[in-house]
């Protein structure tokens, strides 16, 4: 099997149909909006994931700047300065992450929400 017709399969088993379909089931027609259960699902894992994100960019700070400073046998500057940029690199891309999943919605003209 090609990889087109793989992802075919795929879109057609698993991605809820837009709502002007004629051929909608009835579960579609509950659904308020569009992308359903797979979409609430996939932002619900870009959200755990700008959590995770975050605390690995502290922790590789600190970590990074512990092992300088062991090697360079300074005091904890180097573990603080690499934990502060961990930090705010933390924020950052968590943010990036929270923004990216509400774009979506946020492109909805006003008379389009429900």
């Amino acid at each position: 099997m090609s990889f087109d017709k793989r992802i075919a399969t795929l879109a057609a088993n698993f991605w809820v149909p837009k709502m002007n379909d004629p051929d909608k089931t009835s579960a579609d027609t509950d659904q308020k909006g569009q992308g359903g259960y797979w979409s609430a699902r996939f932002k619900g894992l870009l959200q755990v994931g700008a959590g995770n994100m975050f605390a690995s960019s502290i922790i590789a700070g600190l970590f990074l700047g512990f092992v300088l400073d062991s090697w360079l046998e300074t005091a904890p500057i180097f573990m603080l300065i690499l934990g502060a940029l961990g930090l705010i690199a933390g924020m950052r891309n968590a943010k990036k992450t929270l923004l990216a999943t509400g774009r979506d919605e946020a492109d909805k003209k006003d008379s389009e929400r429900p």
